[in-house]
C-alpha cells in the first residue's frame, strides 16, 4: 500500500486523526465476543438447534410430506411444518424487511414486495428455506431429522434468464406481484416500460455527432464472502420473547417480532453485540427464521439456536443487472443524451432489483449524470430460478457505473480526447456549480498518483512488440450517502456519561461489523469533550445493544454511523458542560451563566482564579455521574454530494490471458475525514471486492438443475492476500456537507468504480471490450483468438 499524504482542511484534535481501531486489540487477541460466544451452552440451559429444510430443487413442491420418522427420532424436541395453522396463519413478509429505520409492517421507506411465507411449500430455488423445520438436541441430530422426512415432490424444469422466464412452459413463480408471467410489477405509472425520462432522447440522437452503444451485464456471479453468518438464539417462554442475535438491526427485528408474532414491544428483548460480517447482504428477507425459530421455542418450552452454515449464508448474490445503452455526443465532447434499458434478471425472490434498475438511475440523474440534458430509462425485471439477489455494498452503484464509463471511455476515444476530460466535462451533481469541483480534484490526484500522462492510445498499445500489453483506465462516480440523503433513517440517538473519575461511557448503539464506525464515534465523542481533557483512550464505547435498556440504535448501513453519530456529540457534549455549570455553581457561589468550562475545570467567566476542578464537582459531592442524552434529527440541507475516481494500471499476457494489476488508486472526497486509518482501509478493502469481481469471482450454475455448482468457499475464487496489487488510497477535503463536520459515506462507495477501471484499462492494453464479469484468461483468449 501507498498511501497519498492526507491533508485535512481543518486540524482537528482527534477527529481525523490516523489510530489503531478501538477495538483491534481485543480483536486481534480473540476476546471480542461474537454471536457463537455470546450463545454457549453453559450461559444458555436446556438449549436446543433449530434447523429449516433446504430445498434440492430450483423449482419443486411437496405434493406429500411425512415427518414421522423425524418426530420420533429421540432428541428432536419439536417439528414445524408447512401445513401447521400457525405458521399458514402468518401473513407474508417480504425480499427486505428491514431497512435504515424501524419501519412497521404497514409503511414504506421503500417500496417493498410481499414474496414471501414463511416454511412455503414450494421452492423457487435450489437452497430456499422450506416446508419443515426441526428443533433437537444437537446440529447433527437437526441434520439427521431433516433427513429423515419424507416428501413426495411435484418437480418442474429450472429457468436461470430473463428470457426463459416468459416461455411457455416457464412456471410462473409469484403471478400476484407480475403484469405478465415472471414480469414483476415495477412502482410506478409506466408506458412502454420508461421508468424515467428528461429533456429529448430522440433528437440527441439525431443531432448526435458521435454515438456509441454498449450492452453491459454486471452481477448474478459475485457473492458477499462474509466471515460471520447469521443466526439468533430465541426463547418464547410465555408472554415473553428473549432474543440473542447478530443481525445489525436491534430495534427493527424487534418491531419484526412484535408484527408477526402479535406480542407487545414492551415484552420483547433483542440483544446484539459485534458481528463478523456486513456488506448489505443482512437486510434480507430470509430474516423469517427469527419468526419459525421462535414457533420452535414456543412448541419445545426451550430456548432455541439457528445459525446458517455455508450453504445457506452463501447467497443473495449481487443483482443481475443488465444495461444496453445508447450514448450520444457532440464534436466538442459535450454529452447531450443517454439512451438506457435496464433488465433485472431476479432469482426466486425479488431482492431489491427495482434499485438497480429504476431508482438508480433516477437518482443518478440528480449525483452525477445531472450535465447531461437527456435521458430516458426503461424498467424490467424478471424472477428466475437463481440465486436471489441482494443488498450487496454499492448496490446498483456498481452495475451503473460499468456501463455508463465504459461509454464515455468509447466516446473519448471516438473524438480523440483524454477519457479524464471527457468525464469532467459531463459529470456531476445537481447542486454544483460546473465544472465540479470534487469530480475534478479527484481525478487530477488520481491522474497523478497513477502516472496518467504516461497513458497510450489502444491501437498503439496494441500494435507495440511483446507478449505482455500495458493498459491504463479510469472511472468515477458519486460518494454514497450525505446526511440529507439519509432522511428516511429518521433521528439518532446518542448519550454520555461522565463516571466519578472523570472516564467517559459512550452510549452510540450501532452494531460493529468491522467497518470501524464505533471508532469514529469515539474520536468525535472525545473531540467534543475536549474542554474536560478526556482523550480517546478515556471513552469506553458500549459493544452491546440492549433494546431493554438501550437507546434506538442506528443501524450500519449506508457507511453513514461513522459520521451520523458523532453530528449529535456537540449538542451532547454541550449538556455535559451545562451540567457541570449547573454543580459547580454552588461550590462557587456563582450563578451557572457567570461559569465556563475548559481545562476540566469550572470557573468564573470575569475571574478565572475562582475555579473548582471538575473531578472535584465529581467527586466531593455524591458522586452522581454526569449523564447528558441527544435525540437528533438529520440535517435536511441539501449540500450536493462529493465523488470519487478509480485509477488501474494492468498487463494483459496475449499468450496466456491472465490480467495482472498492477497498481490500483482510488482518490474520494469524503467532506471530513473521522478516522483516517479507518477511512483508508475500507478503501483498501473496497478493491479486494472490486478487483475479484472484475477477475475472479464467478458462481457457475448447472443450467438443467438450476444448482450453483461452487456454492462455497473453497471452488468460489476470491482474492488472497498473495493476489492483491499495490493500491493507493487517498482522502481528499473539498466538498463539505451541512453539520460540524459535514461529511458524506466512503465505504459503501469506495467499491464502485474498481471493475469499470480494470475493464476499461483492460481495452487501453489490448483493443477488445468485455462484456460480462468476470474478465477470466478464457475470455481474453477466445476474444482475441475471435479478432484474429
Amino acid at each position: 500500500m501507498k498511501a497519498a499524504a492526507y491533508r485535512p482542511r481543518t486540524e482537528r484534535k482527534y477527529v481525523g486523526s490516523y489510530s489503531p481501531k478501538i477495538d483491534a486489540a481485543e480483536k486481534t487477541l480473540g476476546k471480542v465476543r461474537f454471536f457463537q460466544d455470546v450463545t454457549l451452552n453453559g450461559m444458555f440451559p436446556n438449549t436446543v438447534y433449530g434447523g429449516i429444510l433446504q430445498s434440492p430443487y430450483a423449482n419443486a413442491s411437496i405434493a406429500r410430506m411425512d415427518t414421522g420418522k423425524a418426530e420420533a427420532l429421540p432428541g428432536v424436541r419439536a417439528v414445524l411444518r408447512y401445513d401447521d395453522p400457525e405458521i399458514r396463519a402468518l401473513k407474508p413478509t417480504t425480499h427486505s424487511w428491514t431497512d435504515t429505520a424501524i419501519t412497521p409492517l404497514h409503511r414504506d421507506t421503500l417500496p417493498r414486495f410481499f414474496d414471501r411465507v414463511f416454511l412455503p411449500g414450494s421452492a423457487k430455488w435450489l437452497g430456499d428455506q422450506m416446508g419443515v423445520a426441526v428443533a433437537a438436541d444437537t446440529p447433527e441430530l437437526v441434520r439427521e431429522a431433516l433427513a429423515l422426512v419424507e416428501i413426495e415432490w411435484e418437480l418442474r424444469p429450472a429457468f436461470l434468464e430473463a428470457e426463459e422466464a416468459v416461455l411457455p412452459g416457464a412456471t410462473d413463480l409469484h403471478p400476484g406481484l407480475c403484469d405478465s408471467k415472471n414480469k414483476i410489477r415495477l412502482h410506478g405509472d409506466f408506458v412502454d416500460d420508461v421508468s424515467f425520462e428528461k429533456g429529448d432522447v430522440d433528437r440527441a440522437r439525431a443531432e448526435a455527432d458521435v454515438a456509441v452503444h454498449v450492452d453491459k451485464v454486471y452481477g448474478g456471479n459475485a457473492s458477499h464472502g462474509t466471515l460471520d453468518f447469521r443466526g439468533c438464539l430465541i426463547h418464547w417462554d410465555g408472554g415473553r420473547i428473549d432474543c440473542w442475535t447478530n443481525q445489525y438491526y436491534t430495534d427493527q427485528t424487534r418491531m419484526y417480532l412484535h408484527e408477526y408474532l402479535d406480542v407487545p414491544i414492551n415484552r420483547i428483548r433483542v440483544v446484539n453485540g459485534h458481528c463478523g460480517a456486513h456488506m448489505g447482504k443482512w437486510n434480507m428477507g430470509e430474516d423469517g427464521y427469527y419468526i419459525v425459530m421462535a414457533f420452535l421455542s414456543k412448541r419445545s418450552g426451550r430456548p432455541v439456536k439457528y445459525r446458517m452454515d455455508v450453504h445457506e449464508e452463501f447467497h443473495d448474490t449481487r443483482n443481475y443487472t443488465r444495461f444496453e445503452m445508447d450514448m450520444f455526443a457532440k464534436s466538442d465532447g459535450t454529452i447531450t443524451g443517454m439512451d438506457i434499458v435496464g433488465t433485472g434478471t431476479l432469482g426466486g425472490y425479488y431482492g431489491p432489483i427495482e434499485y438497480n434498475v429504476q431508482f438508480i438511475v433516477e437518482e443518478s440523474a440528480g449525483r452525477v449524470l445531472a450535465p447531461i440534458d437527456s435521458l430516458r430509462l426503461r424498467s424490467r425485471a424478471y424472477f428466475t430460478n437463481r440465486m436471489p439477489g441482494g443488498v450487496m455494498r454499492g448496490i446498483g452503484n456498481l452495475q451503473l457505473c460499468w456501463p455508463v464509463f465504459q461509454a464515455s471511455d468509447m466516446v473519448a476515444e471516438a473524438l480523440g480526447m483524454d477519457p479524464v476530460d471527457i468525464i469532467k466535462k459531463n459529470f456531476g451533481d445537481a447542486w454544483s456549480p460546473r465544472p465540479n469541483a470534487s469530480l475534478a480534484a479527484v481525478l487530477d490526484r488520481g491522474a497523478e498518483l497513477i502516472g496518467w500522462e504516461q497513458r497510450r492510445s489502444a491501437a498503439d498499445n496494441a500494435a507495440g512488440g511483446g507478449y505482455r500489453k500495458r493498459g491504463l483506465g479510469v472511472a468515477a462516480w458519486n460518494q454514497w450517502h450525505a446526511e440529507w440523503q439519509e432522511n428516511a433513517r429518521g433521528r439518532v440517538e446518542v448519550a454520555f456519561r461522565i463516571n466519578p473519575d472523570m472516564s467517559v461511557t459512550l452510549i452510540s448503539p450501532t452494531c460493529e461489523t468491522g467497518a470501524g464506525g464505533n471508532s469514529a464515534c469515539v474520536l468525535a465523542c472525545a473531540e467534543s469533550l475536549s474542554f474536560l481533557n478526556v482523550t480517546p483512550d478515556d471513552v469506553h464505547w458500549v459493544p452491546v445493544n440492549d433494546s431493554d435498556t438501550g437507546l434506538r440504535d442506528c443501524p450500519p448501513t449506508d457507511s453513514v454511523v461513522s459520521f451520523l453519530m458523532p453530528e449529535a456529540m456537540p449538542e451532547c457534549a454541550e449538556k455535559i458542560k451545562d451540567e457541570f455549570r449547573r454543580r459547580a455553581a454552588l461550590m462557587l457561589g456563582a450563578d451557572p451563566s457567570e461559569l465556563d468550562v475548559d481545562d476540566a475545570k469550572v470557573f468564573v467567566k470575569g475571574d478565572p482564579s475562582r475555579s473548582v476542578s471538575c473531578w472535584s464537582v465529581m467527586m466531593d459531592v455524591d458522586c452522581v455521574p454526569v449523564y447528558a442524552h441527544v435525540t437528533r434529527d438529520n440535517n435536511k440541507t441539501v449540500t450536493g454530494i462529493s465523488f470519487g475516481a478509480w485509477f488501474a494500471d494492468v498487463e494483459v499476457d496475449v499468450e496466456t490471458g491472465e490480467i495482472d494489476v498492477r497498481h490500483v488508486v482510488l482518490a474520494n472526497d469524503v467532506g471530513q475525514v473521522m478516522h483516517a486509518s479507518g477511512a483508508e482501509s475500507q478503501q483498501l478493502g473496497a478493491q479486494a471486492l472490486g478487483i475479484g469481481e472484475a477477475l475472479t469471482e464467478d458462481l457457475v450454475y448447472d443450467r438443467r438443475t438450476g444448482a450453483a455448482l461452487n456454492r462455497n468457499y473453497l471452488d468460489y475464487k476470491m482474492l488472497t492476500s498473495a493476489d492483491y496489487p499495490e493500491v493507493s488510497p487517498c482522502l481528499l477535503e473539498v466538498w463539505r456537507g451541512a453539520g460540524e463536520y459535514g461529511a458524506i459515506g466512503l465505504a459503501e462507495s469506495a467499491t464502485a468504480g474498481t471493475t469499470t477501471a480494470i475493464a476499461n484499462a483492460v481495452y487501453n492494453a489490448i483493443g477488445i471490450r468485455f462484456d460480462t464479469l468476470p474478465i477470466t484468461p478464457k475470455k481474453v483468449l477466445d476474444a482475441l483468438a475471435s479478432r484474429g
